[in-house]
């Protein structure tokens, strides 16, 4: 127990833990991250974080090739590395002062260009070779379409759990986990994904009903674009 403290706690001068995150991050993406990001700030070499948001892309890439060919396994074990790897980077950047704007950006949008590579795999591999092209093409639009509505009509993606470690028992970093890994590893892809996409709708609608204050769309446009 003593170890995992050691690994998991924060020590004198550390600041790298966030107050709440998604169940995703806080049961796996932490658990493996962590020790990854706190190996790589004992190397002599010091290795940016920014260098871990990069590499992410060509494990993307691999996992969307692996995914594209049908080897739904293996994409789903290219993508963990990969996730690993992007929650090792913010980790790694408090734990040495490197935290940045533009580290904030590089994240976003390689988080945006990995899950196109993969969307394009799972869609060629599990819907376009059964003749299906439309039907996964409009499942994945309409992921897209219900994020951009989060971040457009939401004053909160988030709120309190029984735990004040996650912050949602369902948000879209953990819709990213389960299609990218779960789904593809329980052999059952075709029907586990759209179910994903409508718990993700279902989520976000239940907190549009219940926000007590009115979105300022403009902003939230703003504020996405600016990142």
């Amino acid at each position: 127990m003593g170890i995992i403290n050691n690994i998991y706690s924060e020590r004198k001068g550390e600041h790298f833990k966030h107050k709440s995150e998604p169940w995703s991050v806080v049961f796996i993406g932490r658990v493996f991250g962590v020790p990854l990001a706190r190996g790589i700030a004992r190397l002599p070499v010091k290795i940016h974080p920014n260098v871990l948001t990069i590499l992410t892309v060509p494990i993307s890439l691999i996992a969307g090739i692996c995914f594209f060919k049908n080897l739904l396994i293996w994409g789903a074990i290219f993508y963990f590395i990969g996730y690993i790897i992007d929650c090792a980077d913010g980790t790694l950047a408090r734990l040495t002062n490197t935290v940045s704007k533009t580290g904030e950006r590089l994240d976003f949008y390689t988080d945006i260009l990995n899950n196109v590579f993969m969307y394009f795999g799972l869609w060629y591999s599990q819907y376009y070779l059964y003749g299906e092209w439309f039907l996964g093409g409009s499942i994945i639009a309409a992921h897209y379409l219900i994020m951009a509505f989060g971040y457009a009509f939401l004053t909160k993606l988030t709120y309190k759990t029984i735990s004040p470690r996650v912050c949602s028992y369902y948000m879209h970093a953990d819709e990213g986990f389960l299609t990218f890994f779960a789904a593809p590893i329980s052999g059952f892809f075709r029907l586990i994904f759209p179910i994903l996409v409508a718990l993700q709708a279902i989520s976000y609608l239940i907190l549009f009903i219940i926000q007590k204050e009115m979105p300022d769309v403009k902003a939230n446009i703003k504020k996405i674009l600016k990142l």
